[in-house]
């Protein structure tokens, strides 16, 4: 039994790290002042994004006036990375031909291919996951097919190799987990094996990918996930693929459920309603669109009132889709009760996560009002220089 308690704290104790890790980079943590700020919010015992941003506030404003900022980091060499993302406007809709606007979030997945002995191995400690992908096609399950479906497009499906991934976003919260991992998979060994394709192949192996896990998505998941810029987003062939220009940094809150959201249920199932009553769901999407092209407007602007308004609207729009859900709308309430100017759902919804957007001012105020109703949060700056 004490062997047992003691295994268990240190379990416990090792999973609080992780997370306040987690917590740190998303605050901002320059790598110069990463040690320090990850021991100070330790020690407060306080493991949230808020606190983090006041320790490393502290830690700027005690800093010896002679302390240089280290430089930006580049990629470490040989490790693929995906990005994670958000949906400011336009969900569901851009499945149907829509536009969308989606920006990256400060959360990455990573992946690193090593030399292996007993087939294709893929490995996600942190998930507790091992699949082995060197098998048939039809004997694959889960994500094996999604990412067998990679290493059969790049002719590495009967090579003995090791991939270790490391993810930073979480699994089912609308922030475009699987299209991260999906680029991770493809990144590292198209590095580890010089395979050299460019970005535009990159992403369309990842479309592979997406299609394999969700059925018919829209594309933009895995698009944000390989470029990691801000973006106004249409589904064709080619898809319309624009940069976002954001002149004035904008402030949002991420708030996570306790609930995970399945994209590929939420989607089949407003695909289904769609068919069922094409006329009524087009104007519903066609009313999205049309938000979604205002919020370009304003954004460009630096019009945060109005901006927060369009979205508040297609969260109604996402409500009358069936694809919120009481826990969303609690947040929602709740951020948008704290000074909010706009919150919606991110995402595929039913479950997940939603997004506020805040002015300066009212940034903390949502941030903590989110976390006290014990919900995890995560800040993301659209716009900011990186």
């Amino acid at each position: 039994a004490a062997l047992r308690a003691l295994a268990t704290d240190g379990i416990q104790a090792g999973h609080m790290t992780l997370h306040a890790r987690s917590v740190v980079k998303a605050a901002g943590a320059p790598a110069e002042l990463f040690n320090e700020v990850l021991e100070r919010v330790l020690q407060s015992g306080e493991i949230k994004v808020w606190k983090a941003q006041q320790v490393l506030d502290e830690v700027r404003r005690s800093a010896p006036a002679d302390r240089k900022t280290a430089p930006r980091r580049l990629p470490e060499a040989g490790v693929g990375v995906g990005y994670g993302k958000i949906i400011l406007l336009g969900e569901h809709a851009v499945v149907h031909g829509r536009h969308a606007i989606g920006c990256p979030v400060p959360l990455t997945i990573r992946a690193v291919v090593e030399d292996g002995d007993r087939g294709v191995e893929l490995l996600i400690p942190r998930w507790g996951v091992e699949y082995q992908l060197a098998k048939p096609p039809e004997q694959r399950r889960s994500f094996e097919q999604a990412a067998g479906a990679i290493l059969d497009k790049l002719g590495l499906a009967d090579r003995t190799l090791r991939i270790e991934v490391f993810p930073d976003v979480p699994r089912s919260m609308g922030l475009g987990g699987s299209a991260a991992l999906a680029v991770a998979i493809v990144r590292a060994p198209d590095l580890h094996f010089r395979l050299g394709l460019t970005d535009v192949e990159v992403n369309e192996l990842a479309y592979l990918s997406e299609q394999t896990a969700h059925g018919q998505p829209s594309g933009i998941d895995n698009t944000l996930a390989t470029y990691g810029r801000p973006l106004v987003y249409r589904r064709g062939s080619p898809p319309l693929v624009e940069l976002l220009n954001i002149p004035t940094p904008l402030s949002i809150v991420v708030g996570m459920t306790q609930s995970e959201g399945l994209t590929a249920r939420t989607v089949a199932n407003v695909s289904e309603a769609r068919r069922r009553n094409p006329r009524l769901y087009e104007k519903i999407f066609d009313d999205i669109d049309s938000l979604v092209l205002q919020a370009v407007s304003a954004i460009q602007d630096s019009d945060v009132t109005t901006l927060g308004d369009l979205m508040n609207i297609n969260q109604g729009l996402l409500n009358a889709l069936q694809v919120s859900t009481p826990e969303l709308e609690r947040l929602i309430d709740v951020a948008r009760d704290a000074g909010a100017a706009g919150a919606k759902l991110t995402g595929g919804g039913g479950g997940g996560a939603m997004i506020a957007l805040c002015g300066d001012s009212t940034t903390a105020d949502v941030q903590q009002a989110i976390e006290r109703q014990g919900f995890r949060t995560l800040l993301v700056t659209p716009g900011a220089v990186q």
